[in-house]
């Protein structure tokens, strides 16, 4: 979807400038990312919150910021000029007999074009690297089903009933995203929620390339290593490995901060005028603040510091408008929390406590080829080694290091607050944020050995696409040859949970909602809400063959099922068979010894007349499908 967004972008808007799909994703991402998270919010709480509703309001406003409030009143008129200007190019074109490619490919010489193509290989490695980094571990996944997977996904489909703090007041704005991003792709809850920490880890490795590009010299190797290092690299990152497919509103808070940190210190490149500037900021750190307290206040403050005694002179006024969206979010989000603290009864200083003590963080890094703290020994050398050259670079050349500096300087800011023991500091969170910067730091290391060697590497330039090529094998065979042993070490978890997940999705996919029941042990009862209707074991052996009953022999009289009920049966109901526990946690198949029971009232129902097939079967789980009225479940025979 983000590429075809591109090739519209530049095919009919924005053809004359030249522009990568790094600058597109990052700056769209900055702009009307943080816009689509103060939609939801604002959706919600009027109660209004839909797909339908999300989308309208957002082209909505995109069509405002195309054409700018003086354009607007003329944008009719705008609009069916260039219609006709383009229906008479296309009419003398077609004269002229020029060839399909010149209608389908994007108005750009040829070097452009190069470009174009050679960045959407990049980006396309980059994010299949990514994907497939972390799909690896899927075996070894512990947070799917979980206790916090099922409250979470609780979260997920209260915003469909309007609800945006359920819970208490909390920072859940990663979670309506989750709620988002699923219904766009059509995609279930529970697998928008058990693929969001893949789509983050996508999205980080994708920034990461980006910010390395902008605050380097180096436009494809150093930034290709960041990001591959970012991917790739277990046993010298500070990663959870066995908790690495969980989504983390810190990650999710980072992807809005990092486009936010390059502006605040390049900001030539992204906006038109301050206005615009002071707009975007409000909207992205609001944003931020309701995904993320730590990230707005320990990660993104200190940088806004930094930044302004490193930006360069002429960037100051920037800075300073950066400076007070900044405090002007704050009081937003003050007024927003301190508001739904009041109504809720809850403490605003203990809502803004948990926002920077996350409860659900930890780090264990026992795959660490030496310890954390030596580890982080070795990348402060690295960056001490960085920042002598930025500055021997910046007095000696007078080339502009500024940026990159800032990163180091912040880097080991990070570093230093990771050690400290502070109520307020959540270090844990600290250590996880380390590993979104870490590969800052290589990049950027990387980026001075290429100007350093720079007589050596320019002669190299007419071997780049093979040199990339070679690079991105090399990194990949690295990173497998000597992570290999961590990797089969790790124990392989139980497959029922995940099993659970993709069953559920294929049912959500057959039958319409709330025409089903399920009959199912009470940990999935959460996956069941905006859905289905839900039977546990027990109710289902005591009372759901005289309800049957019941209902068949009145089926004929709706006076009496009107006045009673409870005797109506779903049209179709899904009884789950586990053919055996749950090797390792037994959270799920708990009731294999009902299995005979169940089987039992399964006969019955049989002998009843009761149109019984199995609708999925695997090793691990056997699912019976009960048709009481035919034809009025599937969504394939409510359409044909």
């Amino acid at each position: 979807m983000i590429l075809f967004l591109f090739y519209l972008n530049r095919k009919f808007i924005s053809y004359s400038r030249s522009i990568n799909y790094f600058d597109f994703i990052a700056k769209q991402w900055f702009k009307y990312g943080s816009l689509i998270v103060l939609l939801l919010f604002t959706l919600v709480q009027l109660g209004i919150y839909n797909l339908v509703n999300m989308l309208i309001i957002l082209m909505l406003v995109i069509y405002v910021d195309y054409f700018g409030l003086k354009q607007l009143p003329k944008s009719v008129n705008i609009i069916a000029h260039k219609v006709k200007h383009n229906i008479f190019e296309l009419i003398k074109n077609l004269e002229l007999k020029k060839p399909l490619s010149f209608f389908l490919f994007t108005r750009s010489d040829k070097t452009e074009q190069k470009n174009r193509f050679w960045y959407l290989f990049i980006l396309s490695t980059l994010g299949g690297v990514a994907f497939y980094s972390r799909y690896i571990f899927y075996p070894f996944d512990l947070f799917s089903m979980s206790g916090s997977w099922l409250s979470d996904l609780e979260t997920v489909i209260d915003f469909d009933y309007q609800r945006w703090f359920t819970n208490g007041v909390t920072t859940v704005g990663e979670l309506a995203m989750v709620n988002f991003y699923g219904k766009l792709t059509s995609i279930s809850p529970e697998v928008a929620l058990q693929s969001m920490g893949i789509l983050e880890s996508v999205l980080i490795s994708v920034l990461l390339f980006w910010v390395v590009n902008k605050i380097s010299y180096s436009k494809i190797i150093a930034p290709l290593i960041a990001s591959l290092f970012y991917s790739v690299s277990y046993t010298i990152m500070p990663v959870n490995i066995t908790y690495i497919l969980q989504h983390q509103s810190l990650l999710l808070a980072i992807s809005f901060a990092l486009p936010a940190m390059v502006i605040y210190i390049k900001p030539g490149f992204m906006h038109s005028n301050n206005r615009n500037c002071f707009i975007n900021y409000i909207m992205a750190f609001t944003a931020i603040g309701l995904i993320d307290v730590f990230t707005l206040v320990v990660l993104v403050f200190p940088f806004l510091v930094f930044g302004l005694f490193t930006s360069s002179i002429k960037h100051k006024v920037q800075n300073l408008i950066a400076f007070g969206a900044y405090l002007l979010a704050i009081v937003v989000l003050l007024a927003i929390y301190g508001v739904a603290c009041n109504y809720f009864g809850d403490d605003l200083r203990l809502l803004i406590h948990g926002g920077l003590m996350s409860v659900s963080s930890y780090t264990y890094f026992s795959h660490l080829i030496v310890s954390y703290e030596q580890l982080m020994i070795y990348y402060q050398y690295i960056s001490y080694g960085c920042m002598a050259i930025c500055l021997l670079l910046m007095i000696i050349k007078n080339e502009k290091w500024n940026a990159a500096l800032c990163f180091l300087i912040y880097f080991n800011f990070l570093v230093f607050i990771s050690e400290l023991d502070n109520n307020w500091i959540d270090t844990d969170m600290v250590k996880l944020s380390l590993g979104v910067f870490i590969p800052i730091l290589l990049g950027i290391a990387v980026s001075q050995i290429i100007r350093l060697t720079y007589f050596i590497t320019i002669k190299s330039e007419v071997l780049k696409p093979a040199l990339v090529v070679a690079l991105i094998g090399g990194v990949l065979y690295s990173a497998y040859f000597y992570q290999e042993r961590e990797y089969k070490k790790l124990e392989r978890t139980d497959n029922i949970p995940k099993e659970i997940i993709n069953v559920y999705e294929k049912i959500t996919a057959t039958y319409f909602p709330y025409s089903y029941g399920v009959v199912n042990d009470y940990t999935t009862q959460t996956m069941s809400l905006n859905k289905h209707f839900f039977v546990h074991y027990t109710e289902f052996l005591n009372d759901y063959l005289k309800r049957d009953s019941l209902y068949f022999k009145n089926i004929k009289n709706k006076k009496v099922l009107e006045k009673h009920p409870e005797y109506v049966v779903p049209k179709t109901m899904l009884i789950f068979i586990y053919k055996k526990p749950d090797d390792k946690t037994n959270r799920i198949a708990t009731n294999c010894k009902l299995v005979p029971e169940i089987l039992q009232k399964i006969d019955i129902l049989k002998k009843r007349g009761r149109k019984i097939t199995v609708f999925y079967e695997s090793d691990l789980i056997k699912v019976y499908e009960i048709e009481n009225i035919p034809n009025e479940s599937k969504i394939d025979d409510l359409i044909f």
